[in-house]
């Protein structure tokens, strides 16, 4: 018998879509060919899998992180007993380098409150919206504390948080859930008296406030495309900014936005060195080189590594079980140092992984 030739597979391959195209030809239909996406075109081999709606989803998701951050940086300001402007700095240093050099998707990064409440304990009270006394020994304290978080991530110490028994993390995420519904709370209470507020404005804070809370709620239950891609945090944002303004100012009354609480200006608007001295922003270097200051620094720079690393290893486990993604716990800490490192040479005060942002990040499918 002759030996039978077997085709090549390829060639296969190409008379079938040769045919398939000849098939479409004759019903005056056009050949569907595979192609590139437009993102494919721009990035390359980086944009494989990349479309459109993934990009107007993380875009948009992006904004809404970026209103959050603003109002919640400049709160953490005042509880670190610092300018907004440091805080806010911050917020911006530490979220880009950790986005693209962090160990996973989903993770948010920015100032935050367990790094507020370290330096709160370091630098008294000033008045709101001023800097406490020694505020000039924060910014060595964070780049020490990310210099350490270097060493922990080439150490590979993060592994070591696969040990903590499960109960450890319920009570991590509801304290957290916790920490958080409180401070929520001051917004309501004349800053004056401490009392709660009355009247209209109370009124028009909790009708604002409730609003976005059912706009969160509702919307993505919605059955209609484009609420499965505008995140309904975005939407929260903007209903409340529209009865604000379109409401709540015609009547006569008001409630208090960001501008009302610290105002923003051009002097601040750039980070630069903290050891440089302009018309804005100068610090009394004087007490770093002091043996009281050395040990402030020291012992502040290692509560801060402990808590940033420790909470951004565990809230990105918390993460994980949303998103069923593994993250890479070494590569998470080690950006987070080299980020707290520029943040602090910068004159920022650091951050972690907020868990108010990142909530916002995977509920909106990021």
């Amino acid at each position: 018998m002759a030996d039978e030739k077997k085709e090549d597979p390829e060639l296969q391959e190409l008379q079938h879509i040769r045919l398939r195209a000849d098939g479409h030809a004759r019903r005056g239909k056009k050949p569907v060919l595979s192609r590139e996406s437009v993102w494919q075109k721009i990035f390359g081999k980086y944009a494989e899998g990349l479309t459109t709606e993934y990009v107007v989803r993380e875009v948009l998701l992006g904004l809404t992180i970026c209103f959050a951050q603003i109002p919640e940086s400049v709160a953490f300001a005042f509880m670190a007993n610092i300018k907004p402007p440091i805080a806010l700095h911050a917020a911006w240093i530490v979220g880009f380098i950790c986005s693209a050099f962090g160990g996973r998707p989903g993770m948010v990064n920015g100032a935050t409150g367990a790094f507020a409440a370290i330096v709160g304990t370091f630098i008294p009270p000033a008045g709101t919206g001023n800097n406490g006394e020694g505020v000039e020994l924060l910014f060595p304290s964070v780049m020490l504390a990310g210099l350490l978080m270097v060493v922990v991530s080439v150490t590979k110490l993060s592994r070591f948080i696969t040990l903590l028994p499960s109960p450890v993390m319920l009570g991590f995420c509801n304290g957290l859930a916790i920490v958080i519904g409180l401070s929520q709370l001051h917004p309501f209470e004349d800053p004056k008296t401490h009392h709660w507020k009355e009247g209209a404005e109370m009124i028009w804070m909790l009708v604002i406030c409730f609003t976005a809370m059912g706009v969160m709620e509702l919307v993505p239950k919605l059955p209609f495309k484009i609420f499965k891609v505008i995140p309904s945090s975005l939407l929260a944002i903007i209903s409340a900014i529209v009865i604000e303004f379109a409401l709540v100012r015609n009547t006569g009354s008001r409630t208090a936005t960001i501008r009302d609480v610290s105002e923003f200006t051009l002097d601040t608007a750039f980070p630069i060195p903290f050891f440089v001295s302009t018309e804005a922003v100068s610090y009394d270097l004087s007490s770093l080189l002091t043996g009281d200051g050395i040990s402030k620094i020291i012992v502040q720079g290692i509560f801060l590594c402990m808590v940033g690393s420790i909470e951004s290893l565990m809230t990105a486990e918390v993460v994980e079980s949303f998103t069923k993604e593994p993250g890479n716990g070494d590569r998470t800490v080690m950006a987070m140092g080299a980020a707290n490192l520029l943040s602090g040479f910068l004159g920022g005060m650091g951050g972690r992984k907020p868990t108010g942002a990142r909530a916002i990040a995977t509920g909106g499918g990021s």
